[in-house]
């Protein structure tokens, strides 16, 4: 008599706790509708049809101890998803679903579902996903981590927190992403990338440098600063390895002399405005390309975000500062641009101050 209410009473309880922030069990993960029903009413409700970062459906379920219809619902939501998973997109409108995307059905339990987890470990279901978060309070605030212990349908050997989903790239932005992985990777030997499915944070010593995102089948980066860009065109993508190369270069020491005028921003307009400014810059920016481990060809291509000069100069010191790089010859003047030349004065000759 008393436990009939109970185990509904449990589950409600910890999707009340989990469905407000599925980001933080994948990026991207949004919930949509709560409550479908996959089994015509025989197993109950599934809790939530959620959309992940790359507009698939996902049916998410909670799993808590002494569930006996758990492992039914489970089935019962894969066929479905095998079933009618491709059509969600025109029959749930609301959900702005991708035609065609592949679902999942994620199985999401805490401490009460622990026995169970261990259960659906062990079904072989196509497009099944098992996570537990663990709970814990440091300085009196609640901390979570995510354990993935079964992934599209293959259970996890390790089962550790550390062990997260690959990175899922988008077809057409491969290419893009091995050249983006190339490039950060040898700003220094200690840079790493970490992260979910939908979402790598490219860190330096355990020091945020940036994040790279999946969102609808397009690559956007973003700074330590919270600044955002879509890596669509090699201008942005140059443009990313730009700033994450000035955030290593603050983190190190090696730009804190010219912080205000280049380190956070890289507009033209906002970095020149005079010589002072500019030399100052340049130095900056000699010292970084001295000190890190990219190659001259690669910062040649910084050509847009690196531009110090003043606003009415346009164009880039970047072919100048990779041949100080490269030649270690001096600049002369103050990286004069092609088609300009120094002032003259009286007897025709160039000033040279």
């Amino acid at each position: 008599m008393i436990r009939g209410p109970v185990l509904p009473q449990l589950r409600a309880s910890v999707w009340a706790r989990l469905a407000p922030q599925l980001d933080a069990l994948e990026h991207g993960l949004c919930l949509v509708l709560e409550g479908v029903d996959c089994s015509a009413g025989q197993f109950g409700l599934v809790e939530g049809l959620a959309r992940d970062a790359m507009g698939a459906p996902v049916l998410v379920l909670v799993a808590v101890d002494g569930d006996g219809l758990l492992t039914a619902r489970v089935h019962a939501a894969c066929e479905f998803l095998a079933r009618v998973g491709g059509a969600l997109a025109a029959a749930v409108p609301e959900a702005e679903l991708i035609a065609g995307a592949a679902g999942r059905v994620l199985v999401v339990g805490t401490d009460s579902g622990a026995a169970a987890l261990e259960l659906l470990c062990r079904l072989p279901l196509p497009g099944l996903e098992v996570c537990r978060v663990e709970t814990f309070r440091v300085a009196g605030s609640e901390r979570s981590v995510v354990r993935w212990l079964v992934e599209r349908g293959a259970a996890v050997s390790t089962g550790r927190a550390d062990r997260t989903p690959s990175f899922e790239v988008p077809v057409r932005c491969r290419a893009d992403w091995d050249e983006l992985q190339q490039q950060c990777s040898r700003i220094d030997p200690d840079v790493r990338w970490d992260g979910d499915r939908f979402s790598q944070r490219l860190t330096w010593n355990g020091r945020l440098l940036g994040r790279i995102e999946t969102n609808r089948a397009q690559l956007w980066g973003h700074d330590a600063a919270g600044f955002s860009l879509p890596l669509a065109s090699d201008l942005d993508r140059r443009r990313f390895v730009d700033r994450m190369l000035r955030r290593f270069a603050h983190l190190v020491g090696i730009a804190d002399g010219a912080a205000g005028a280049i380190g956070n921003d890289m507009d033209v307009d906002a970095v020149g405005g005079g010589a002072t400014s500019a030399a100052a810059a340049d130095e900056t920016l000699r010292t970084t390309l001295s000190t890190t481990r990219l190659s001259a060809e690669e910062y040649s291509a910084l050509g847009g975000p690196t531009a110090v000069g003043s606003a009415e100069e346009g164009g880039s010191v970047a072919d100048d500062v990779a041949r100080i790089v490269t030649a270690d010859q001096p600049v002369q003047g103050s990286l004069s641009r092609t088609g300009s030349s120094p002032p003259r004065v009286g007897n025709g000759t160039h000033r040279t101050d």
